[in-house]
């Protein structure tokens, strides 16, 4: 899905020079590598970068991971990308405008002119509304591998909630369950519109599930030509 859209907005650039900023395990970044593009991922934790170069050696790619916070991208020596990616819910990690801005900031300065910085977040201007506490249970079978994945949300005030993740798989002998956590910061479209803006980005449009098939709200945003 992501693919098409790096097309469509880059051009006829090939290889589209790619980075994901906040990779993760690798997801986004393993996908597009597959595809052709040519990616370069960072992560701020350093067990998800392992596991996405442990992940990349298992396929056969070639795909530089490292370490790196998305306020801080000058870990990373390449730059004029033709796109930045922040996939995933990745930015409410940041608690505050200032963070996000520096955020926005680093994307910018790693795009070539006229690259896009493209992302995904919650539909915060819903969830604010309606303050869920839980999501799911929802149930998973991979090659026979069965999963059950319920999340538990904690507002702490009108915008901030403390997250929880709850993986329940089986194993050859028995269930195990594993807890994730962490604090999300509810962000408007509108507010990360207007911080896009600040950092110097144009052309910012955002696509709806509907729109794009990904089940989370997307920005699309333009370095300055």
């Amino acid at each position: 899905m992501f693919a098409g859209i790096l097309d469509r907005e880059c051009g006829d650039r090939r290889p589209i020079r790619v980075l994901d900023c906040a990779c993760g395990i690798g997801t986004q970044s393993l996908g597009l590598a597959m595809k052709g593009f040519d990616v370069t991922g960072c992560d701020i934790s350093i067990g998800a970068v392992q596991r996405a170069r442990s992940e990349a050696s298992k396929r056969g790619l070639s795909v530089p991971f490292s370490v790196a916070n998305m306020v801080q991208l000058s870990a990373i020596p390449k730059s004029s990308f033709d796109a930045v990616i922040c996939i995933d819910n990745s930015l409410p990690h940041l608690q505050t405008d200032e963070d996000l801005l520096r955020a926005a900031q680093q994307a910018y300065g790693k795009l070539r002119p006229g690259g896009s910085f493209i992302g995904s977040i919650r539909d915060y201007d819903r969830l604010v509304v309606e303050r869920p506490t839980t999501q799911g249970p929802s149930f998973y079978s991979d090659n026979g591998s069965r999963r059950i994945v319920f999340q538990i949300w904690d507002w702490l005030d009108e915008r901030r909630y403390r997250f929880h993740l709850y993986i329940t798989r089986n194993t050859e002998s028995a269930w195990q369950t594993f807890h994730f956590t962490s604090t999300y910061r509810a962000v408007l479209r509108s507010e990360l519109q207007r911080i896009l803006e600040e950092a110097g980005f144009i052309n910012i449009r955002w696509l709806s599930p509907s729109d794009s098939g990904f089940y989370q709200p997307i920005f699309i945003a333009h370095r300055n030509c």
